[in-house]
């Protein structure tokens, strides 16, 4: 049997199919019936690949600012259930890039050049500062890390306030929940 073209399939409706599968399992205990322990194997199997390809279109849609692919790939998580949790897991993803950022960039052991002693060429004294005649490269060189750390936190905050929009603005077309109000519930 052929695989089918992720591109043609309509992922909210699979993850909605997925998730009824699941909760009658459930509803019903189905479970140690062997024709239905098969197929279930099968539906998660399904689950993971429907997470895998909702997170690659979420993905696709925050770096090409395409609110549609976006709205998609929140659709599907809405629909499998997951939609709160994978939001806290993708703002948590861009907290810890905007974390980092600021650390590498102000890292002055870096800047400086020096790895461990009292200073060598271009080195730092122990309490972090350079060491004479070596400032106006520490300077450049923490501009320059400010500058590319400044780019990396404006990609990450545009990302979340595009995901903030899209979340603001899209609705699930059966219940009409927004799903803003979905993830921000407590």
């Amino acid at each position: 049997m052929a695989e089918p073209d992720v591109q043609k399939l309509d992922l909210s409706k699979a993850a909605q199919l997925h998730s009824e599968i699941l909760r009658l399992c459930n509803e019903n205990d189905l479970s140690g019936i062997g024709a239905i322990d098969e197929e279930l194997n099968l539906v998660f199997e399904a689950g993971m690949r429907l997470r895998s390809e909702g997170m690659k279109a979420l993905e696709r849609g925050l770096e090409g600012f395409n609110q549609a692919e976006v709205g998609a790939g929140l659709q599907v998580f809405y629909n499998l259930g997951e939609l709160r949790s994978m939001v806290d897991d993708f703002i948590n993803k861009y907290k810890s890039q905007g974390v980092k950022s600021v650390s590498f960039a102000l890292d002055m052991k870096a800047i400086s050049g020096g790895g461990g002693g009292f200073g060598g060429p271009g080195g730092i004294q122990r309490s972090g500062t350079p060491q004479n005649g070596s400032g106006g490269k520490a300077k450049e060189a923490l501009w320059q890390r400010m500058g590319s750390c400044m780019d990396q936190l404006h990609s990450v905050v545009v990302a979340i306030w595009h995901l903030q929009r899209v979340l603001s603005k899209k609705r699930d077309p059966f219940t009409h929940v927004l799903l803003l109000d979905e993830v921000m519930q407590v």
